[in-house]
C-alpha cells in the first residue's frame, strides 16, 4: 500500500533511531508533550539486555556477544531475541533462530517460527518442517506460515504434518494455506470446507478465495450461501477473478445482503466480470444499483458508485451520477466523474471540463484519470502544468501509462525538470520500464534529488539505471562502477536499492551494513522502559471519536513515532487519504495523494498481530518504509499478516470508521 521524543529530549531520540533526517518540526500551537517520566529501571527486568537487542533490530545488525547472552537469558529476553532476529537481513541469525525453536517455552518457539518465515537462509525449512509437528499448535501453524513465506514445496508441508492426526493437521494447514502457490490448495481447501468447525471452515474459504484458480469456481459458488457474511464476500470477490458469465446471476442476490462486506464484494465482482468481458451488464441490475447508490452506508455507496459505470449508457444511472456530480461529498463528486468517464456517458466530457477548472485539487487529479479515460491529451496537458503537485504527478502517470516506447520520452524528460519529487520520482520508474535515456542524465536526475526530503526520486534513479545498463550491454560497466559509489552512502533504502541494483546486473555486492545513526545503548534504554506497556490515543475525526491502544511493547518504534506525531499535531486536519469499503481506511499523508510522509523512514517492526477487524498498521511503499501514513483494516486481512507493522487495534469508535468517506478529515489526535 502507497505511504506510503514524546518530551523535549525524546523528540530528538526518535529521530535520530528513524532515519538520516530529522523530525518535522511542531506545529505552531501545538501543546506542550505530556508523555510520562520512564519507570524506574527496576520496572523492566533485564532492562540492559531489551535495550541491546531493540538496538540490534533498529540498526539491523548482527551482534555475537548479544545474541550468546541473550541465548543464556530468561524465557521473555529469549522470546524478544528470536523476534529480533527475524527483523535483521543477516545469514547468522538462521541458527540461532533454529535452536529457539527447540526452546521449551511455547511462546519463544512460536516468535522464532514466525522469523524464520522471514529470514530463512539454510537449513531453515528443515527446522519448519519439524516445527510443523510441535507439541503446540500455535507452533505448528506458525511453521507452515513460515515455510509457504520461504516458498517451501506444499507437498513437503502435508507430508510432514501426516504424522499427526487430522485434528491437529488440518488447524496447522489451513491458516496459512492460501499463501501457498500450489494447485493442490484447491482439493486440500475443498476438503476443509467439510469441517465442522466453523473458524477452519472460514479458513478453507479464504484460501479459495485469495488466490483463486479456475478449478475452485464450483466450491466458489457453493460457498455464495455460506452463513458466515465473510466468506459470503470471499466468494463473491474470487468469482469476480476466475468465475464466468452465468456468475453474475448467482452472486445477484448479495446485493439485497444485510452485511456490507458481501454486497461491496459483488458489486466489485460484477464490474470485473464486465470490464473483462466476460459478461454484458445485466439490466435487471439496475434498479438495485440506482438503491444502493442513495445506501446509508458510505463504503456501500462509493462502491455502487465506482460499479455504475459498467452500466452506461442507462439514462437513470446517468441522471443519479450527474446528480450525485453537483450535490454530493467530495468523494462522490471524484467517483461520479470516473464513472460517467469509463461508461463513456455523453456527458461526461462537460463534467470533465468542469472538474479541470475545479478549485478542489482531489476534482483536478480525477479530471487527470477521467481525461485518460476519455482520451482527451489536451485536459492532460493542462492538467500536468497545474500548481498543485499532486495534479502534476497524477496527469503524468496517466500521459505516460498511455505512451510506448520513444512517444514518452519527451514527457519523461519533462516530468525530470520538476520541482516535485514524487513527480520526479514517476517519470524515473517509467524509465525504469522503458530504458531509453541514456546514464548521463539518469545521473544527472540522481544528483538533483540528494536535497529531497524523500527518498522516491533517488531510488527510482537507481533503478532506472540499471534497467538502462540491463538492456545496454555497453554502457554496464560504468553504471555498475557509478552505483558502487553509492555503497557507502548514510541512506539505508538508497543503499539496499543500489545492492538489488547490482546483483540484477550480476555483480554480488558487500553487506548492506547498519542502519540508521548510532547511538549509545542508553538511548534504547529510554524506548524500553516507555514502552513497556500499551498506550491509548483519542483520534477525534468529522465523523467522531475513535479510541486505539497501541502495543507498544510489540512495536516500540512505531508505537513512539506515532506518539510523538501526535503530540506535534501532524496529523491534525489531514484527510483520510484512501477508503476501501470491506478492507482499510488511511490517512497520516500530509501531501494527501498517498505519497507523502514525516521526512524520514522507519525500519517494520513485522510481529505476530493478525489483521483482525480493527487493527493498526503502518502503510508502506516497500520494506522499512513506514512514516506518518497509517491503516486500520475494516474487514478481517489475513493478507496483510506479517507484512506491515501492526501497532495497535481499535478500543472503541470503530462503527465511526465504518461510516467514513474518503476525504473526511482527522481533526486532532491526542494521547489518553
Amino acid at each position: 500500500m502507497p505511504r506510503r521524543l514524546l518530551a523535549a529530549g525524546s523528540l530528538l531520540l526518535l529521530a535520530a533511531c528513524a532515519a538520516q533526517r530529522p523530525a518535522p518540526a511542531p506545529r505552531a500551537g501545538a501543546p506542550p508533550a505530556s508523555t510520562p517520566p520512564p519507570a524506574a529501571p527496576s520496572a523492566v527486568a533485564h532492562l540492559d539486555q531489551h535495550a541491546l537487542l531493540l538496538l540490534l533490530a533498529d540498526r539491523r545488525i548482527y551482534e555475537p556477544y548479544v545474541v550468546e547472552e541473550a541465548l543464556q537469558g530468561s524465557a521473555e529476553v529469549r522470546r524478544h531475541l528470536a523476534a529480533v532476529l527475524g527483523r535483521i537481513p543477516d545469514p547468522r541469525v538462521t541458527p540461532p533462530l533454529a535452536l529457539l525453536l527447540r526452546d521449551p517455552g511455547a511462546e519463544v518457539r512460536r516468535e522464532a517460527a514466525f522469523a524464520l518465515g522471514h529470514r530463512g537462509g539454510e537449513g531453515a525449512v528443515a527446522a519448519l518442517l519439524r516445527g510443523t509437528r510441535d507439541p503446540d499448535r500455535e507452533v505448528g501453524a506458525l511453521a507452515v506460515e513460515a515455510l509457504a513465506r520461504q516458498q517451501a514445496p506444499l507437498a513437503d508441508v502435508v507430508a510432514a504434518l501426516a504424522a499427526l492426526p487430522a485434528a491437529e493437521r488440518w488447524p496447522r494447514l489451513l491458516p496459512a494455506l492460501f499463501r501457498f502457490d500450489d494447485p493442490a490448495v484447491v482439493p486440500l481447501a475443498a476438503e476443509g470446507l467439510t469441517l465442522a468447525a466453523p473458524e477452519l471452515r472460514a479458513r478453507a474459504a479464504y484460501a479459495l478465495g485469495r488466490n483463486p484458480r479456475p478449478e475452485g469456481a464450483p466450491p466458489l459458488r457453493g460457498l455464495l450461501a455460506d452463513p458466515d457474511p465473510g466468506v459470503r464476500g470471499w466468494a463473491a470477490r474470487a468469482l469476480g477473478q476466475v468465475g464466468e458469465g452465468a456468475d453474475l446471476e448467482r452472486i445477484a442476490p448479495l446485493l439485497e445482503d444485510t452485511a456490507e462486506g458481501p454486497v461491496v464484494q459483488a458489486l466489485r465482482a460484477a464490474a470485473r466480470l464486465i470490464a473483462e468481458g466476460r459478461a454484458a451488464p445485466p439490466a435487471g441490475w439496475q434498479p438495485r444499483l440506482l438503491a444502493l447508490l442513495a445506501d446509508p452506508r458510505p463504503g456501500v455507496r462509493a462502491t455502487a458508485l465506482e460499479a455504475s459505470g459498467r452500466w452506461l449508457h442507462d439514462p437513470q444511472l446517468s441522471a443519479a451520477l450527474l446528480g450525485r456530480w453537483r450535490d454530493g461529498a467530495l468523494r462522490e463528486r471524484e467517483l461520479a466523474l470516473l464513472a460517467l468517464a469509463e461508461g463513456r456517458d455523453p456527458r461526461a466530457s462537460d463534467v470533465l471540463a468542469e472538474a479541470v477548472r475545479s478549485p478542489d485539487p482531489v476534482l483536478r487529479a480525477a479530471a487527470a484519470r477521467a481525461a485518460g479515460l476519455l482520451e482527451q491529451p489536451h485536459h492532460l496537458e493542462t492538467l500536468a502544468a497545474d500548481a498543485e503537485r499532486r495534479v502534476r504527478v497524477a496527469a503524468l502517470q496517466v500521459l505516460l501509462e498511455g505512451s510506448a516506447g520513444e512517444e514518452g520520452l519527451p514527457r519523461a524528460r519533462q516530468g525530470l525538470g520538476d520541482s516535485d519529487p514524487m513527480v520526479r520520482a514517476a517519470a524515473l520508474e517509467w524509465l525504469a520500464e522503458h530504458p531509453l535515456e541514456p546514464p548521463a542524465t539518469l545521473l544527472a536526475a540522481l544528483d538533483g534529488a540528494w536535497d529531497d526530503a524523500s527518498d522516491d526520486a533517488r531510488i527510482a534513479a537507481v533503478r532506472a539505471l540499471a534497467a538502462r545498463a540491463g538492456a545496454v550491454a555497453a554502457e554496464r560497466g560504468a553504471v555498475s562502477t557509478a552505483l558502487a559509489d553509492l555503497l557507502g552512502h548514510p541512506d539505508y533504502l538508497l543503499r539496499r536499492a543500489v545492492g538489488d541494483a547490482l546483483r540484477e546486473l550480476g555483480q554480488e555486492p558487500p553487506p548492506l551494513g547498519a542502519a540508521g545513526r548510532p547511538l549509545a545503548v542508553e538511548v534504547y534504554r529510554e524506548v524500553v522502559l516507555r514502552t513497556r506497556e500499551p498506550r491509548r490515543v483519542e483520534m477525534v475525526t468529522e465523523g467522531g471519536i475513535v479510541v486505539l491502544s497501541l502495543d507498544c511493547p510489540r512495536a516500540p518504534m512505531t508505537c513512539l513515532n506515532f506518539l510523538q506525531l501526535a503530540e506535534q499535531g501532524f496529523y491534525d486536519g489531514l484527510a483520510w487519504h484512501r477508503v476501501v469499503a470491506d478492507f482499510v481506511v488511511q490517512g497520516g499523508d500530509p501531501r494527501g495523494d498517498g505519497y507523502g510522509g514525516p521526512g524520514y523512514a522507519l525500519r517494520d517492526e513485522l510481529n505476530r498481530l493478525r489483521y483482525d477487524r480493527g487493527v493498526l498498521g503502518m502503510a508502506l511503499s516497500g520494506p522499512d518504509t513506514g512514516g506518518s501514513q497509517f491503516f486500520v483494516t475494516l474487514s478481517p486481512q489475513p493478507h496483510l499478516d506479517g507484512g506491515y507493522t501492526a501497532f495497535g487495534r481499535v478500543e472503541s469508535g470503530m462503527e465511526v470508521l465504518d461510516r467514513t468517506l474518503q476525504w473526511e478529515r482527522i481533526l486532532r489526535v491526542r494521547e489518553l
